[in-house]
């Protein structure tokens, strides 16, 4: 596995982030037949090293003819279905588009099919988008992290007249990131580089414990106060225990005045908005009364809207919020043939060992109330078929 790592400390446009993961050890002649699949001619992309405030980086330059027509979210999403690519890039490429698209929406008040593409569906915005998802694949990236997004102030210029910094595509596009506006008065992130770092970034906390293994730095175009530079740190997961760790927050609410009868539905609800894991202990609440604690852990991303879950679908008033570290198992399944048919079995995986088996307890469940037979007698049976083929007989 690998990990990448931004520093968005001067923010980011798409060919900083293309800057720098070329920088970072990114292939550019592989890059470029990825490329030419696309339906379009004429482009070429240029790279020079360059030097901000004393700091070496990458400068990436998009050239690209003139262009008279601006494109509808349809156009770039026939283009990019259309290209043979990798299916990792196809369908991060088009969730960012989307993206993109809905920001735009939103800014002008109009429906994403009105949307009409300008600097941002321009040639060269298409390469650095789908370009940067190419150079995640080239550099086997699985995980992607950032730190927070500097987005600067002041007004620029553009297809749509005068507006502020961050403009308004970009400010949708950054809701519910980490963001600061650093004094500094330049449109430092774009909403090209806007969207394609929502897009990959799982995660603006802390990454987890890691080996860097390669780093790169993607240069802009302004000579500012400070280093007009993006880095990005390639790695491998520190393996000192033998699993993953990654930042999650934790939810805790009491409930002593809620129906329990509804929990169950409750919980599930509260896992399909978007959490990881969603339990609960009996407790004695406030006046003695009997309660139930709460616990939620979810996505640092899906934060606000698994609390507005729990509010709407609770009887809560308050949730206690923290942000908190956890170590997972690298998980795995596979199918196993018994007597009641195929039954899935998960799988835990330390160190490389597979230290733990279990059936998927509703497929046992569903497969016993075809054959007639308790439920246990089901998992027994799948649990023996998966040590049986562990061992290799």
């Amino acid at each position: 596995m690998k990990i990448a790592v931004f520093d968005p400390f001067c923010g980011a446009s798409g060919n900083m982030i293309l800057g720098a993961l070329i920088d970072a050890g990114a292939d550019q002649s592989s890059l470029n037949k990825m490329l030419s699949k696309l339906n379009l001619n004429g482009w070429k992309i240029t790279t020079e090293t360059v030097s901000k405030k004393s700091l070496r980086g990458t400068y990436v330059e998009v050239q690209v003819p003139p262009e008279t027509e601006s494109r509808r979210l349809r156009d770039i999403e026939k283009l990019i279905r259309t290209a043979n690519l990798p299916q990792s890039v196809v369908e991060k490429s088009l969730e960012s588009f989307q993206k993109l698209a809905e920001a735009e929406a939103e800014a002008h008040g109009i429906s994403v099919n009105e949307v009409h593409f300008h600097e941002t569906g321009a040639m060269d915005a298409i390469i650095d988008i789908v370009g940067s998802f190419c150079c995640f694949h080239l550099l086997g990236i699985d995980r992607v992290f950032s730190s927070p997004i500097a987005t600067g102030t002041g007004t620029v210029t553009c297809a749509h007249g005068v507006l502020p910094v961050p403009s308004p595509a970009t400010l949708s596009l950054l809701k519910g990131i980490p963001t600061y506006p650093s004094g500094i008065r330049s449109e430092l992130t774009t909403p090209t580089g806007a969207t394609i770092l929502v897009t990959a970034v799982e995660s603006w906390n802390t990454p987890p414990p890691m080996i860097p293994v390669s780093s790169g730095m993607g240069a802009g175009k302004f000579d500012l106060e400070r280093p007009n530079l993006l880095r990005v740190t390639i790695g491998t997961p520190a393996e000192s225990i033998g699993c993953n760790h990654d930042n999650c927050i934790e939810l805790r609410t009491i409930l002593d005045d809620m129906d329990m009868r509804i929990w169950p539905d409750t919980s599930d609800l509260i896992l399909e908005s978007g959490a990881f894991d969603c339990y609960s202990a009996m407790c004695i609440g406030r006046k003695g009364r009997p309660a139930i604690e709460v616990t939620v852990l979810c996505p640092t991303s899906m934060k606000d809207n698994v609390i507005e879950c729990i509010f709407r679908n609770t009887t809560t008033l308050g949730i206690r919020i923290r942000e908190t570290e956890r170590a997972v198992l690298e998980r795995d399944f596979f199918d196993v043939p018994t007597e009641f048919g195929t039954i899935p079995v998960k799988t835990c995986i330390l160190k490389g060992e597979v230290i733990h088996m279990e059936p998927e307890y509703e497929d046992c469940a569903k497969a016993s109330g075809i054959h007639n037979v308790p439920v246990q007698t089901v998992i027994t049976a799948a649990r023996i078929a998966a040590d049986q083929l562990k061992r290799g007989r």
